[in-house]
């Protein structure tokens, strides 16, 4: 698996046989895992909750549409499209809909390999915590799915009050739990939108590009 480091404003490609050698010799002392498309594989199952929701109202989702906005929180998913249509839509409803459709799927999501093996390598020696974009009962149905909530100190999310990504709120509240400074704090992440939101907010990240 590929991945781009961005550190002090310099980037550069690491693989995933090297995060862990990149830990030790970045002297960092706590890491941060955004959960979909990090840490689990859920795309499927994120597209098909809000589809179920959305067709419950009259509308559907195109799949295409929704995977230029993957980075996005639901809300402001289901924000977006309800701007563009001309039919009402009751985003309260369809956010709670399309969260209790995946919370029962969520045995469908599949673990990603080398960032689970990473964890599994990390745990005892590091303090870890997940930041998502994602609300923490979803985060936390998809890390029992993939046998891996018990690894972490602590979920921070959207369901803290916290604005979503790329704000970086979210990494620094996490960064703040786990008790070390963003300069020792490495974060790992897909999205752009959370690569902008890990460096906003001081700490250095491991973007995963490609499998």
């Amino acid at each position: 698996m590929d991945s781009i480091l961005f550190s002090a404003g310099t980037q550069r490609h690491v693989a995933s046989q090297d995060w862990h050698s990149e830990i030790i010799k970045g002297d960092y002392r706590a890491v941060i895992f955004d959960c979909d498309g990090t840490l689990v594989d859920s795309g499927e199952a994120h597209f098909q909750s809000l589809r179920t929701a959305l067709r419950a109202q009259g509308h559907d989702l195109d799949r295409d549409w929704y995977d230029q906005r993957t980075g996005l929180d639901r809300h402001s998913t289901l924000s977006a499209l309800g701007a563009e249509n001309s039919e009402p839509l009751d985003i309260a409803l369809a956010t709670q809909q399309s969260i209790d459709v995946f919370i029962n799927a969520a045995a469908t999501v599949s673990p990603i390999a080398e960032t689970g093996r990473l964890v599994r390598t990390l745990a005892g020696a590091y303090p870890m915590a997940v930041g998502t974009n994602a609300e923490t009962e979803v985060a936390t149905a998809s890390l029992q799915a993939v046998k891996l909530l018990n690894y972490f100190t602590t979920i921070v999310s959207i369901s803290d009050g916290l604005p979503a990504k790329p704000a970086p709120d979210i990494f620094a509240h996490a960064t703040k739990v786990l008790g070390f400074t963003a300069a020792k704090t490495v974060v790992f992440e897909d999205s752009k939108e959370g690569v902008s939101a890990a460096i906003a907010a001081g700490s250095d990240v491991i973007q995963i590009t490609k499998s």
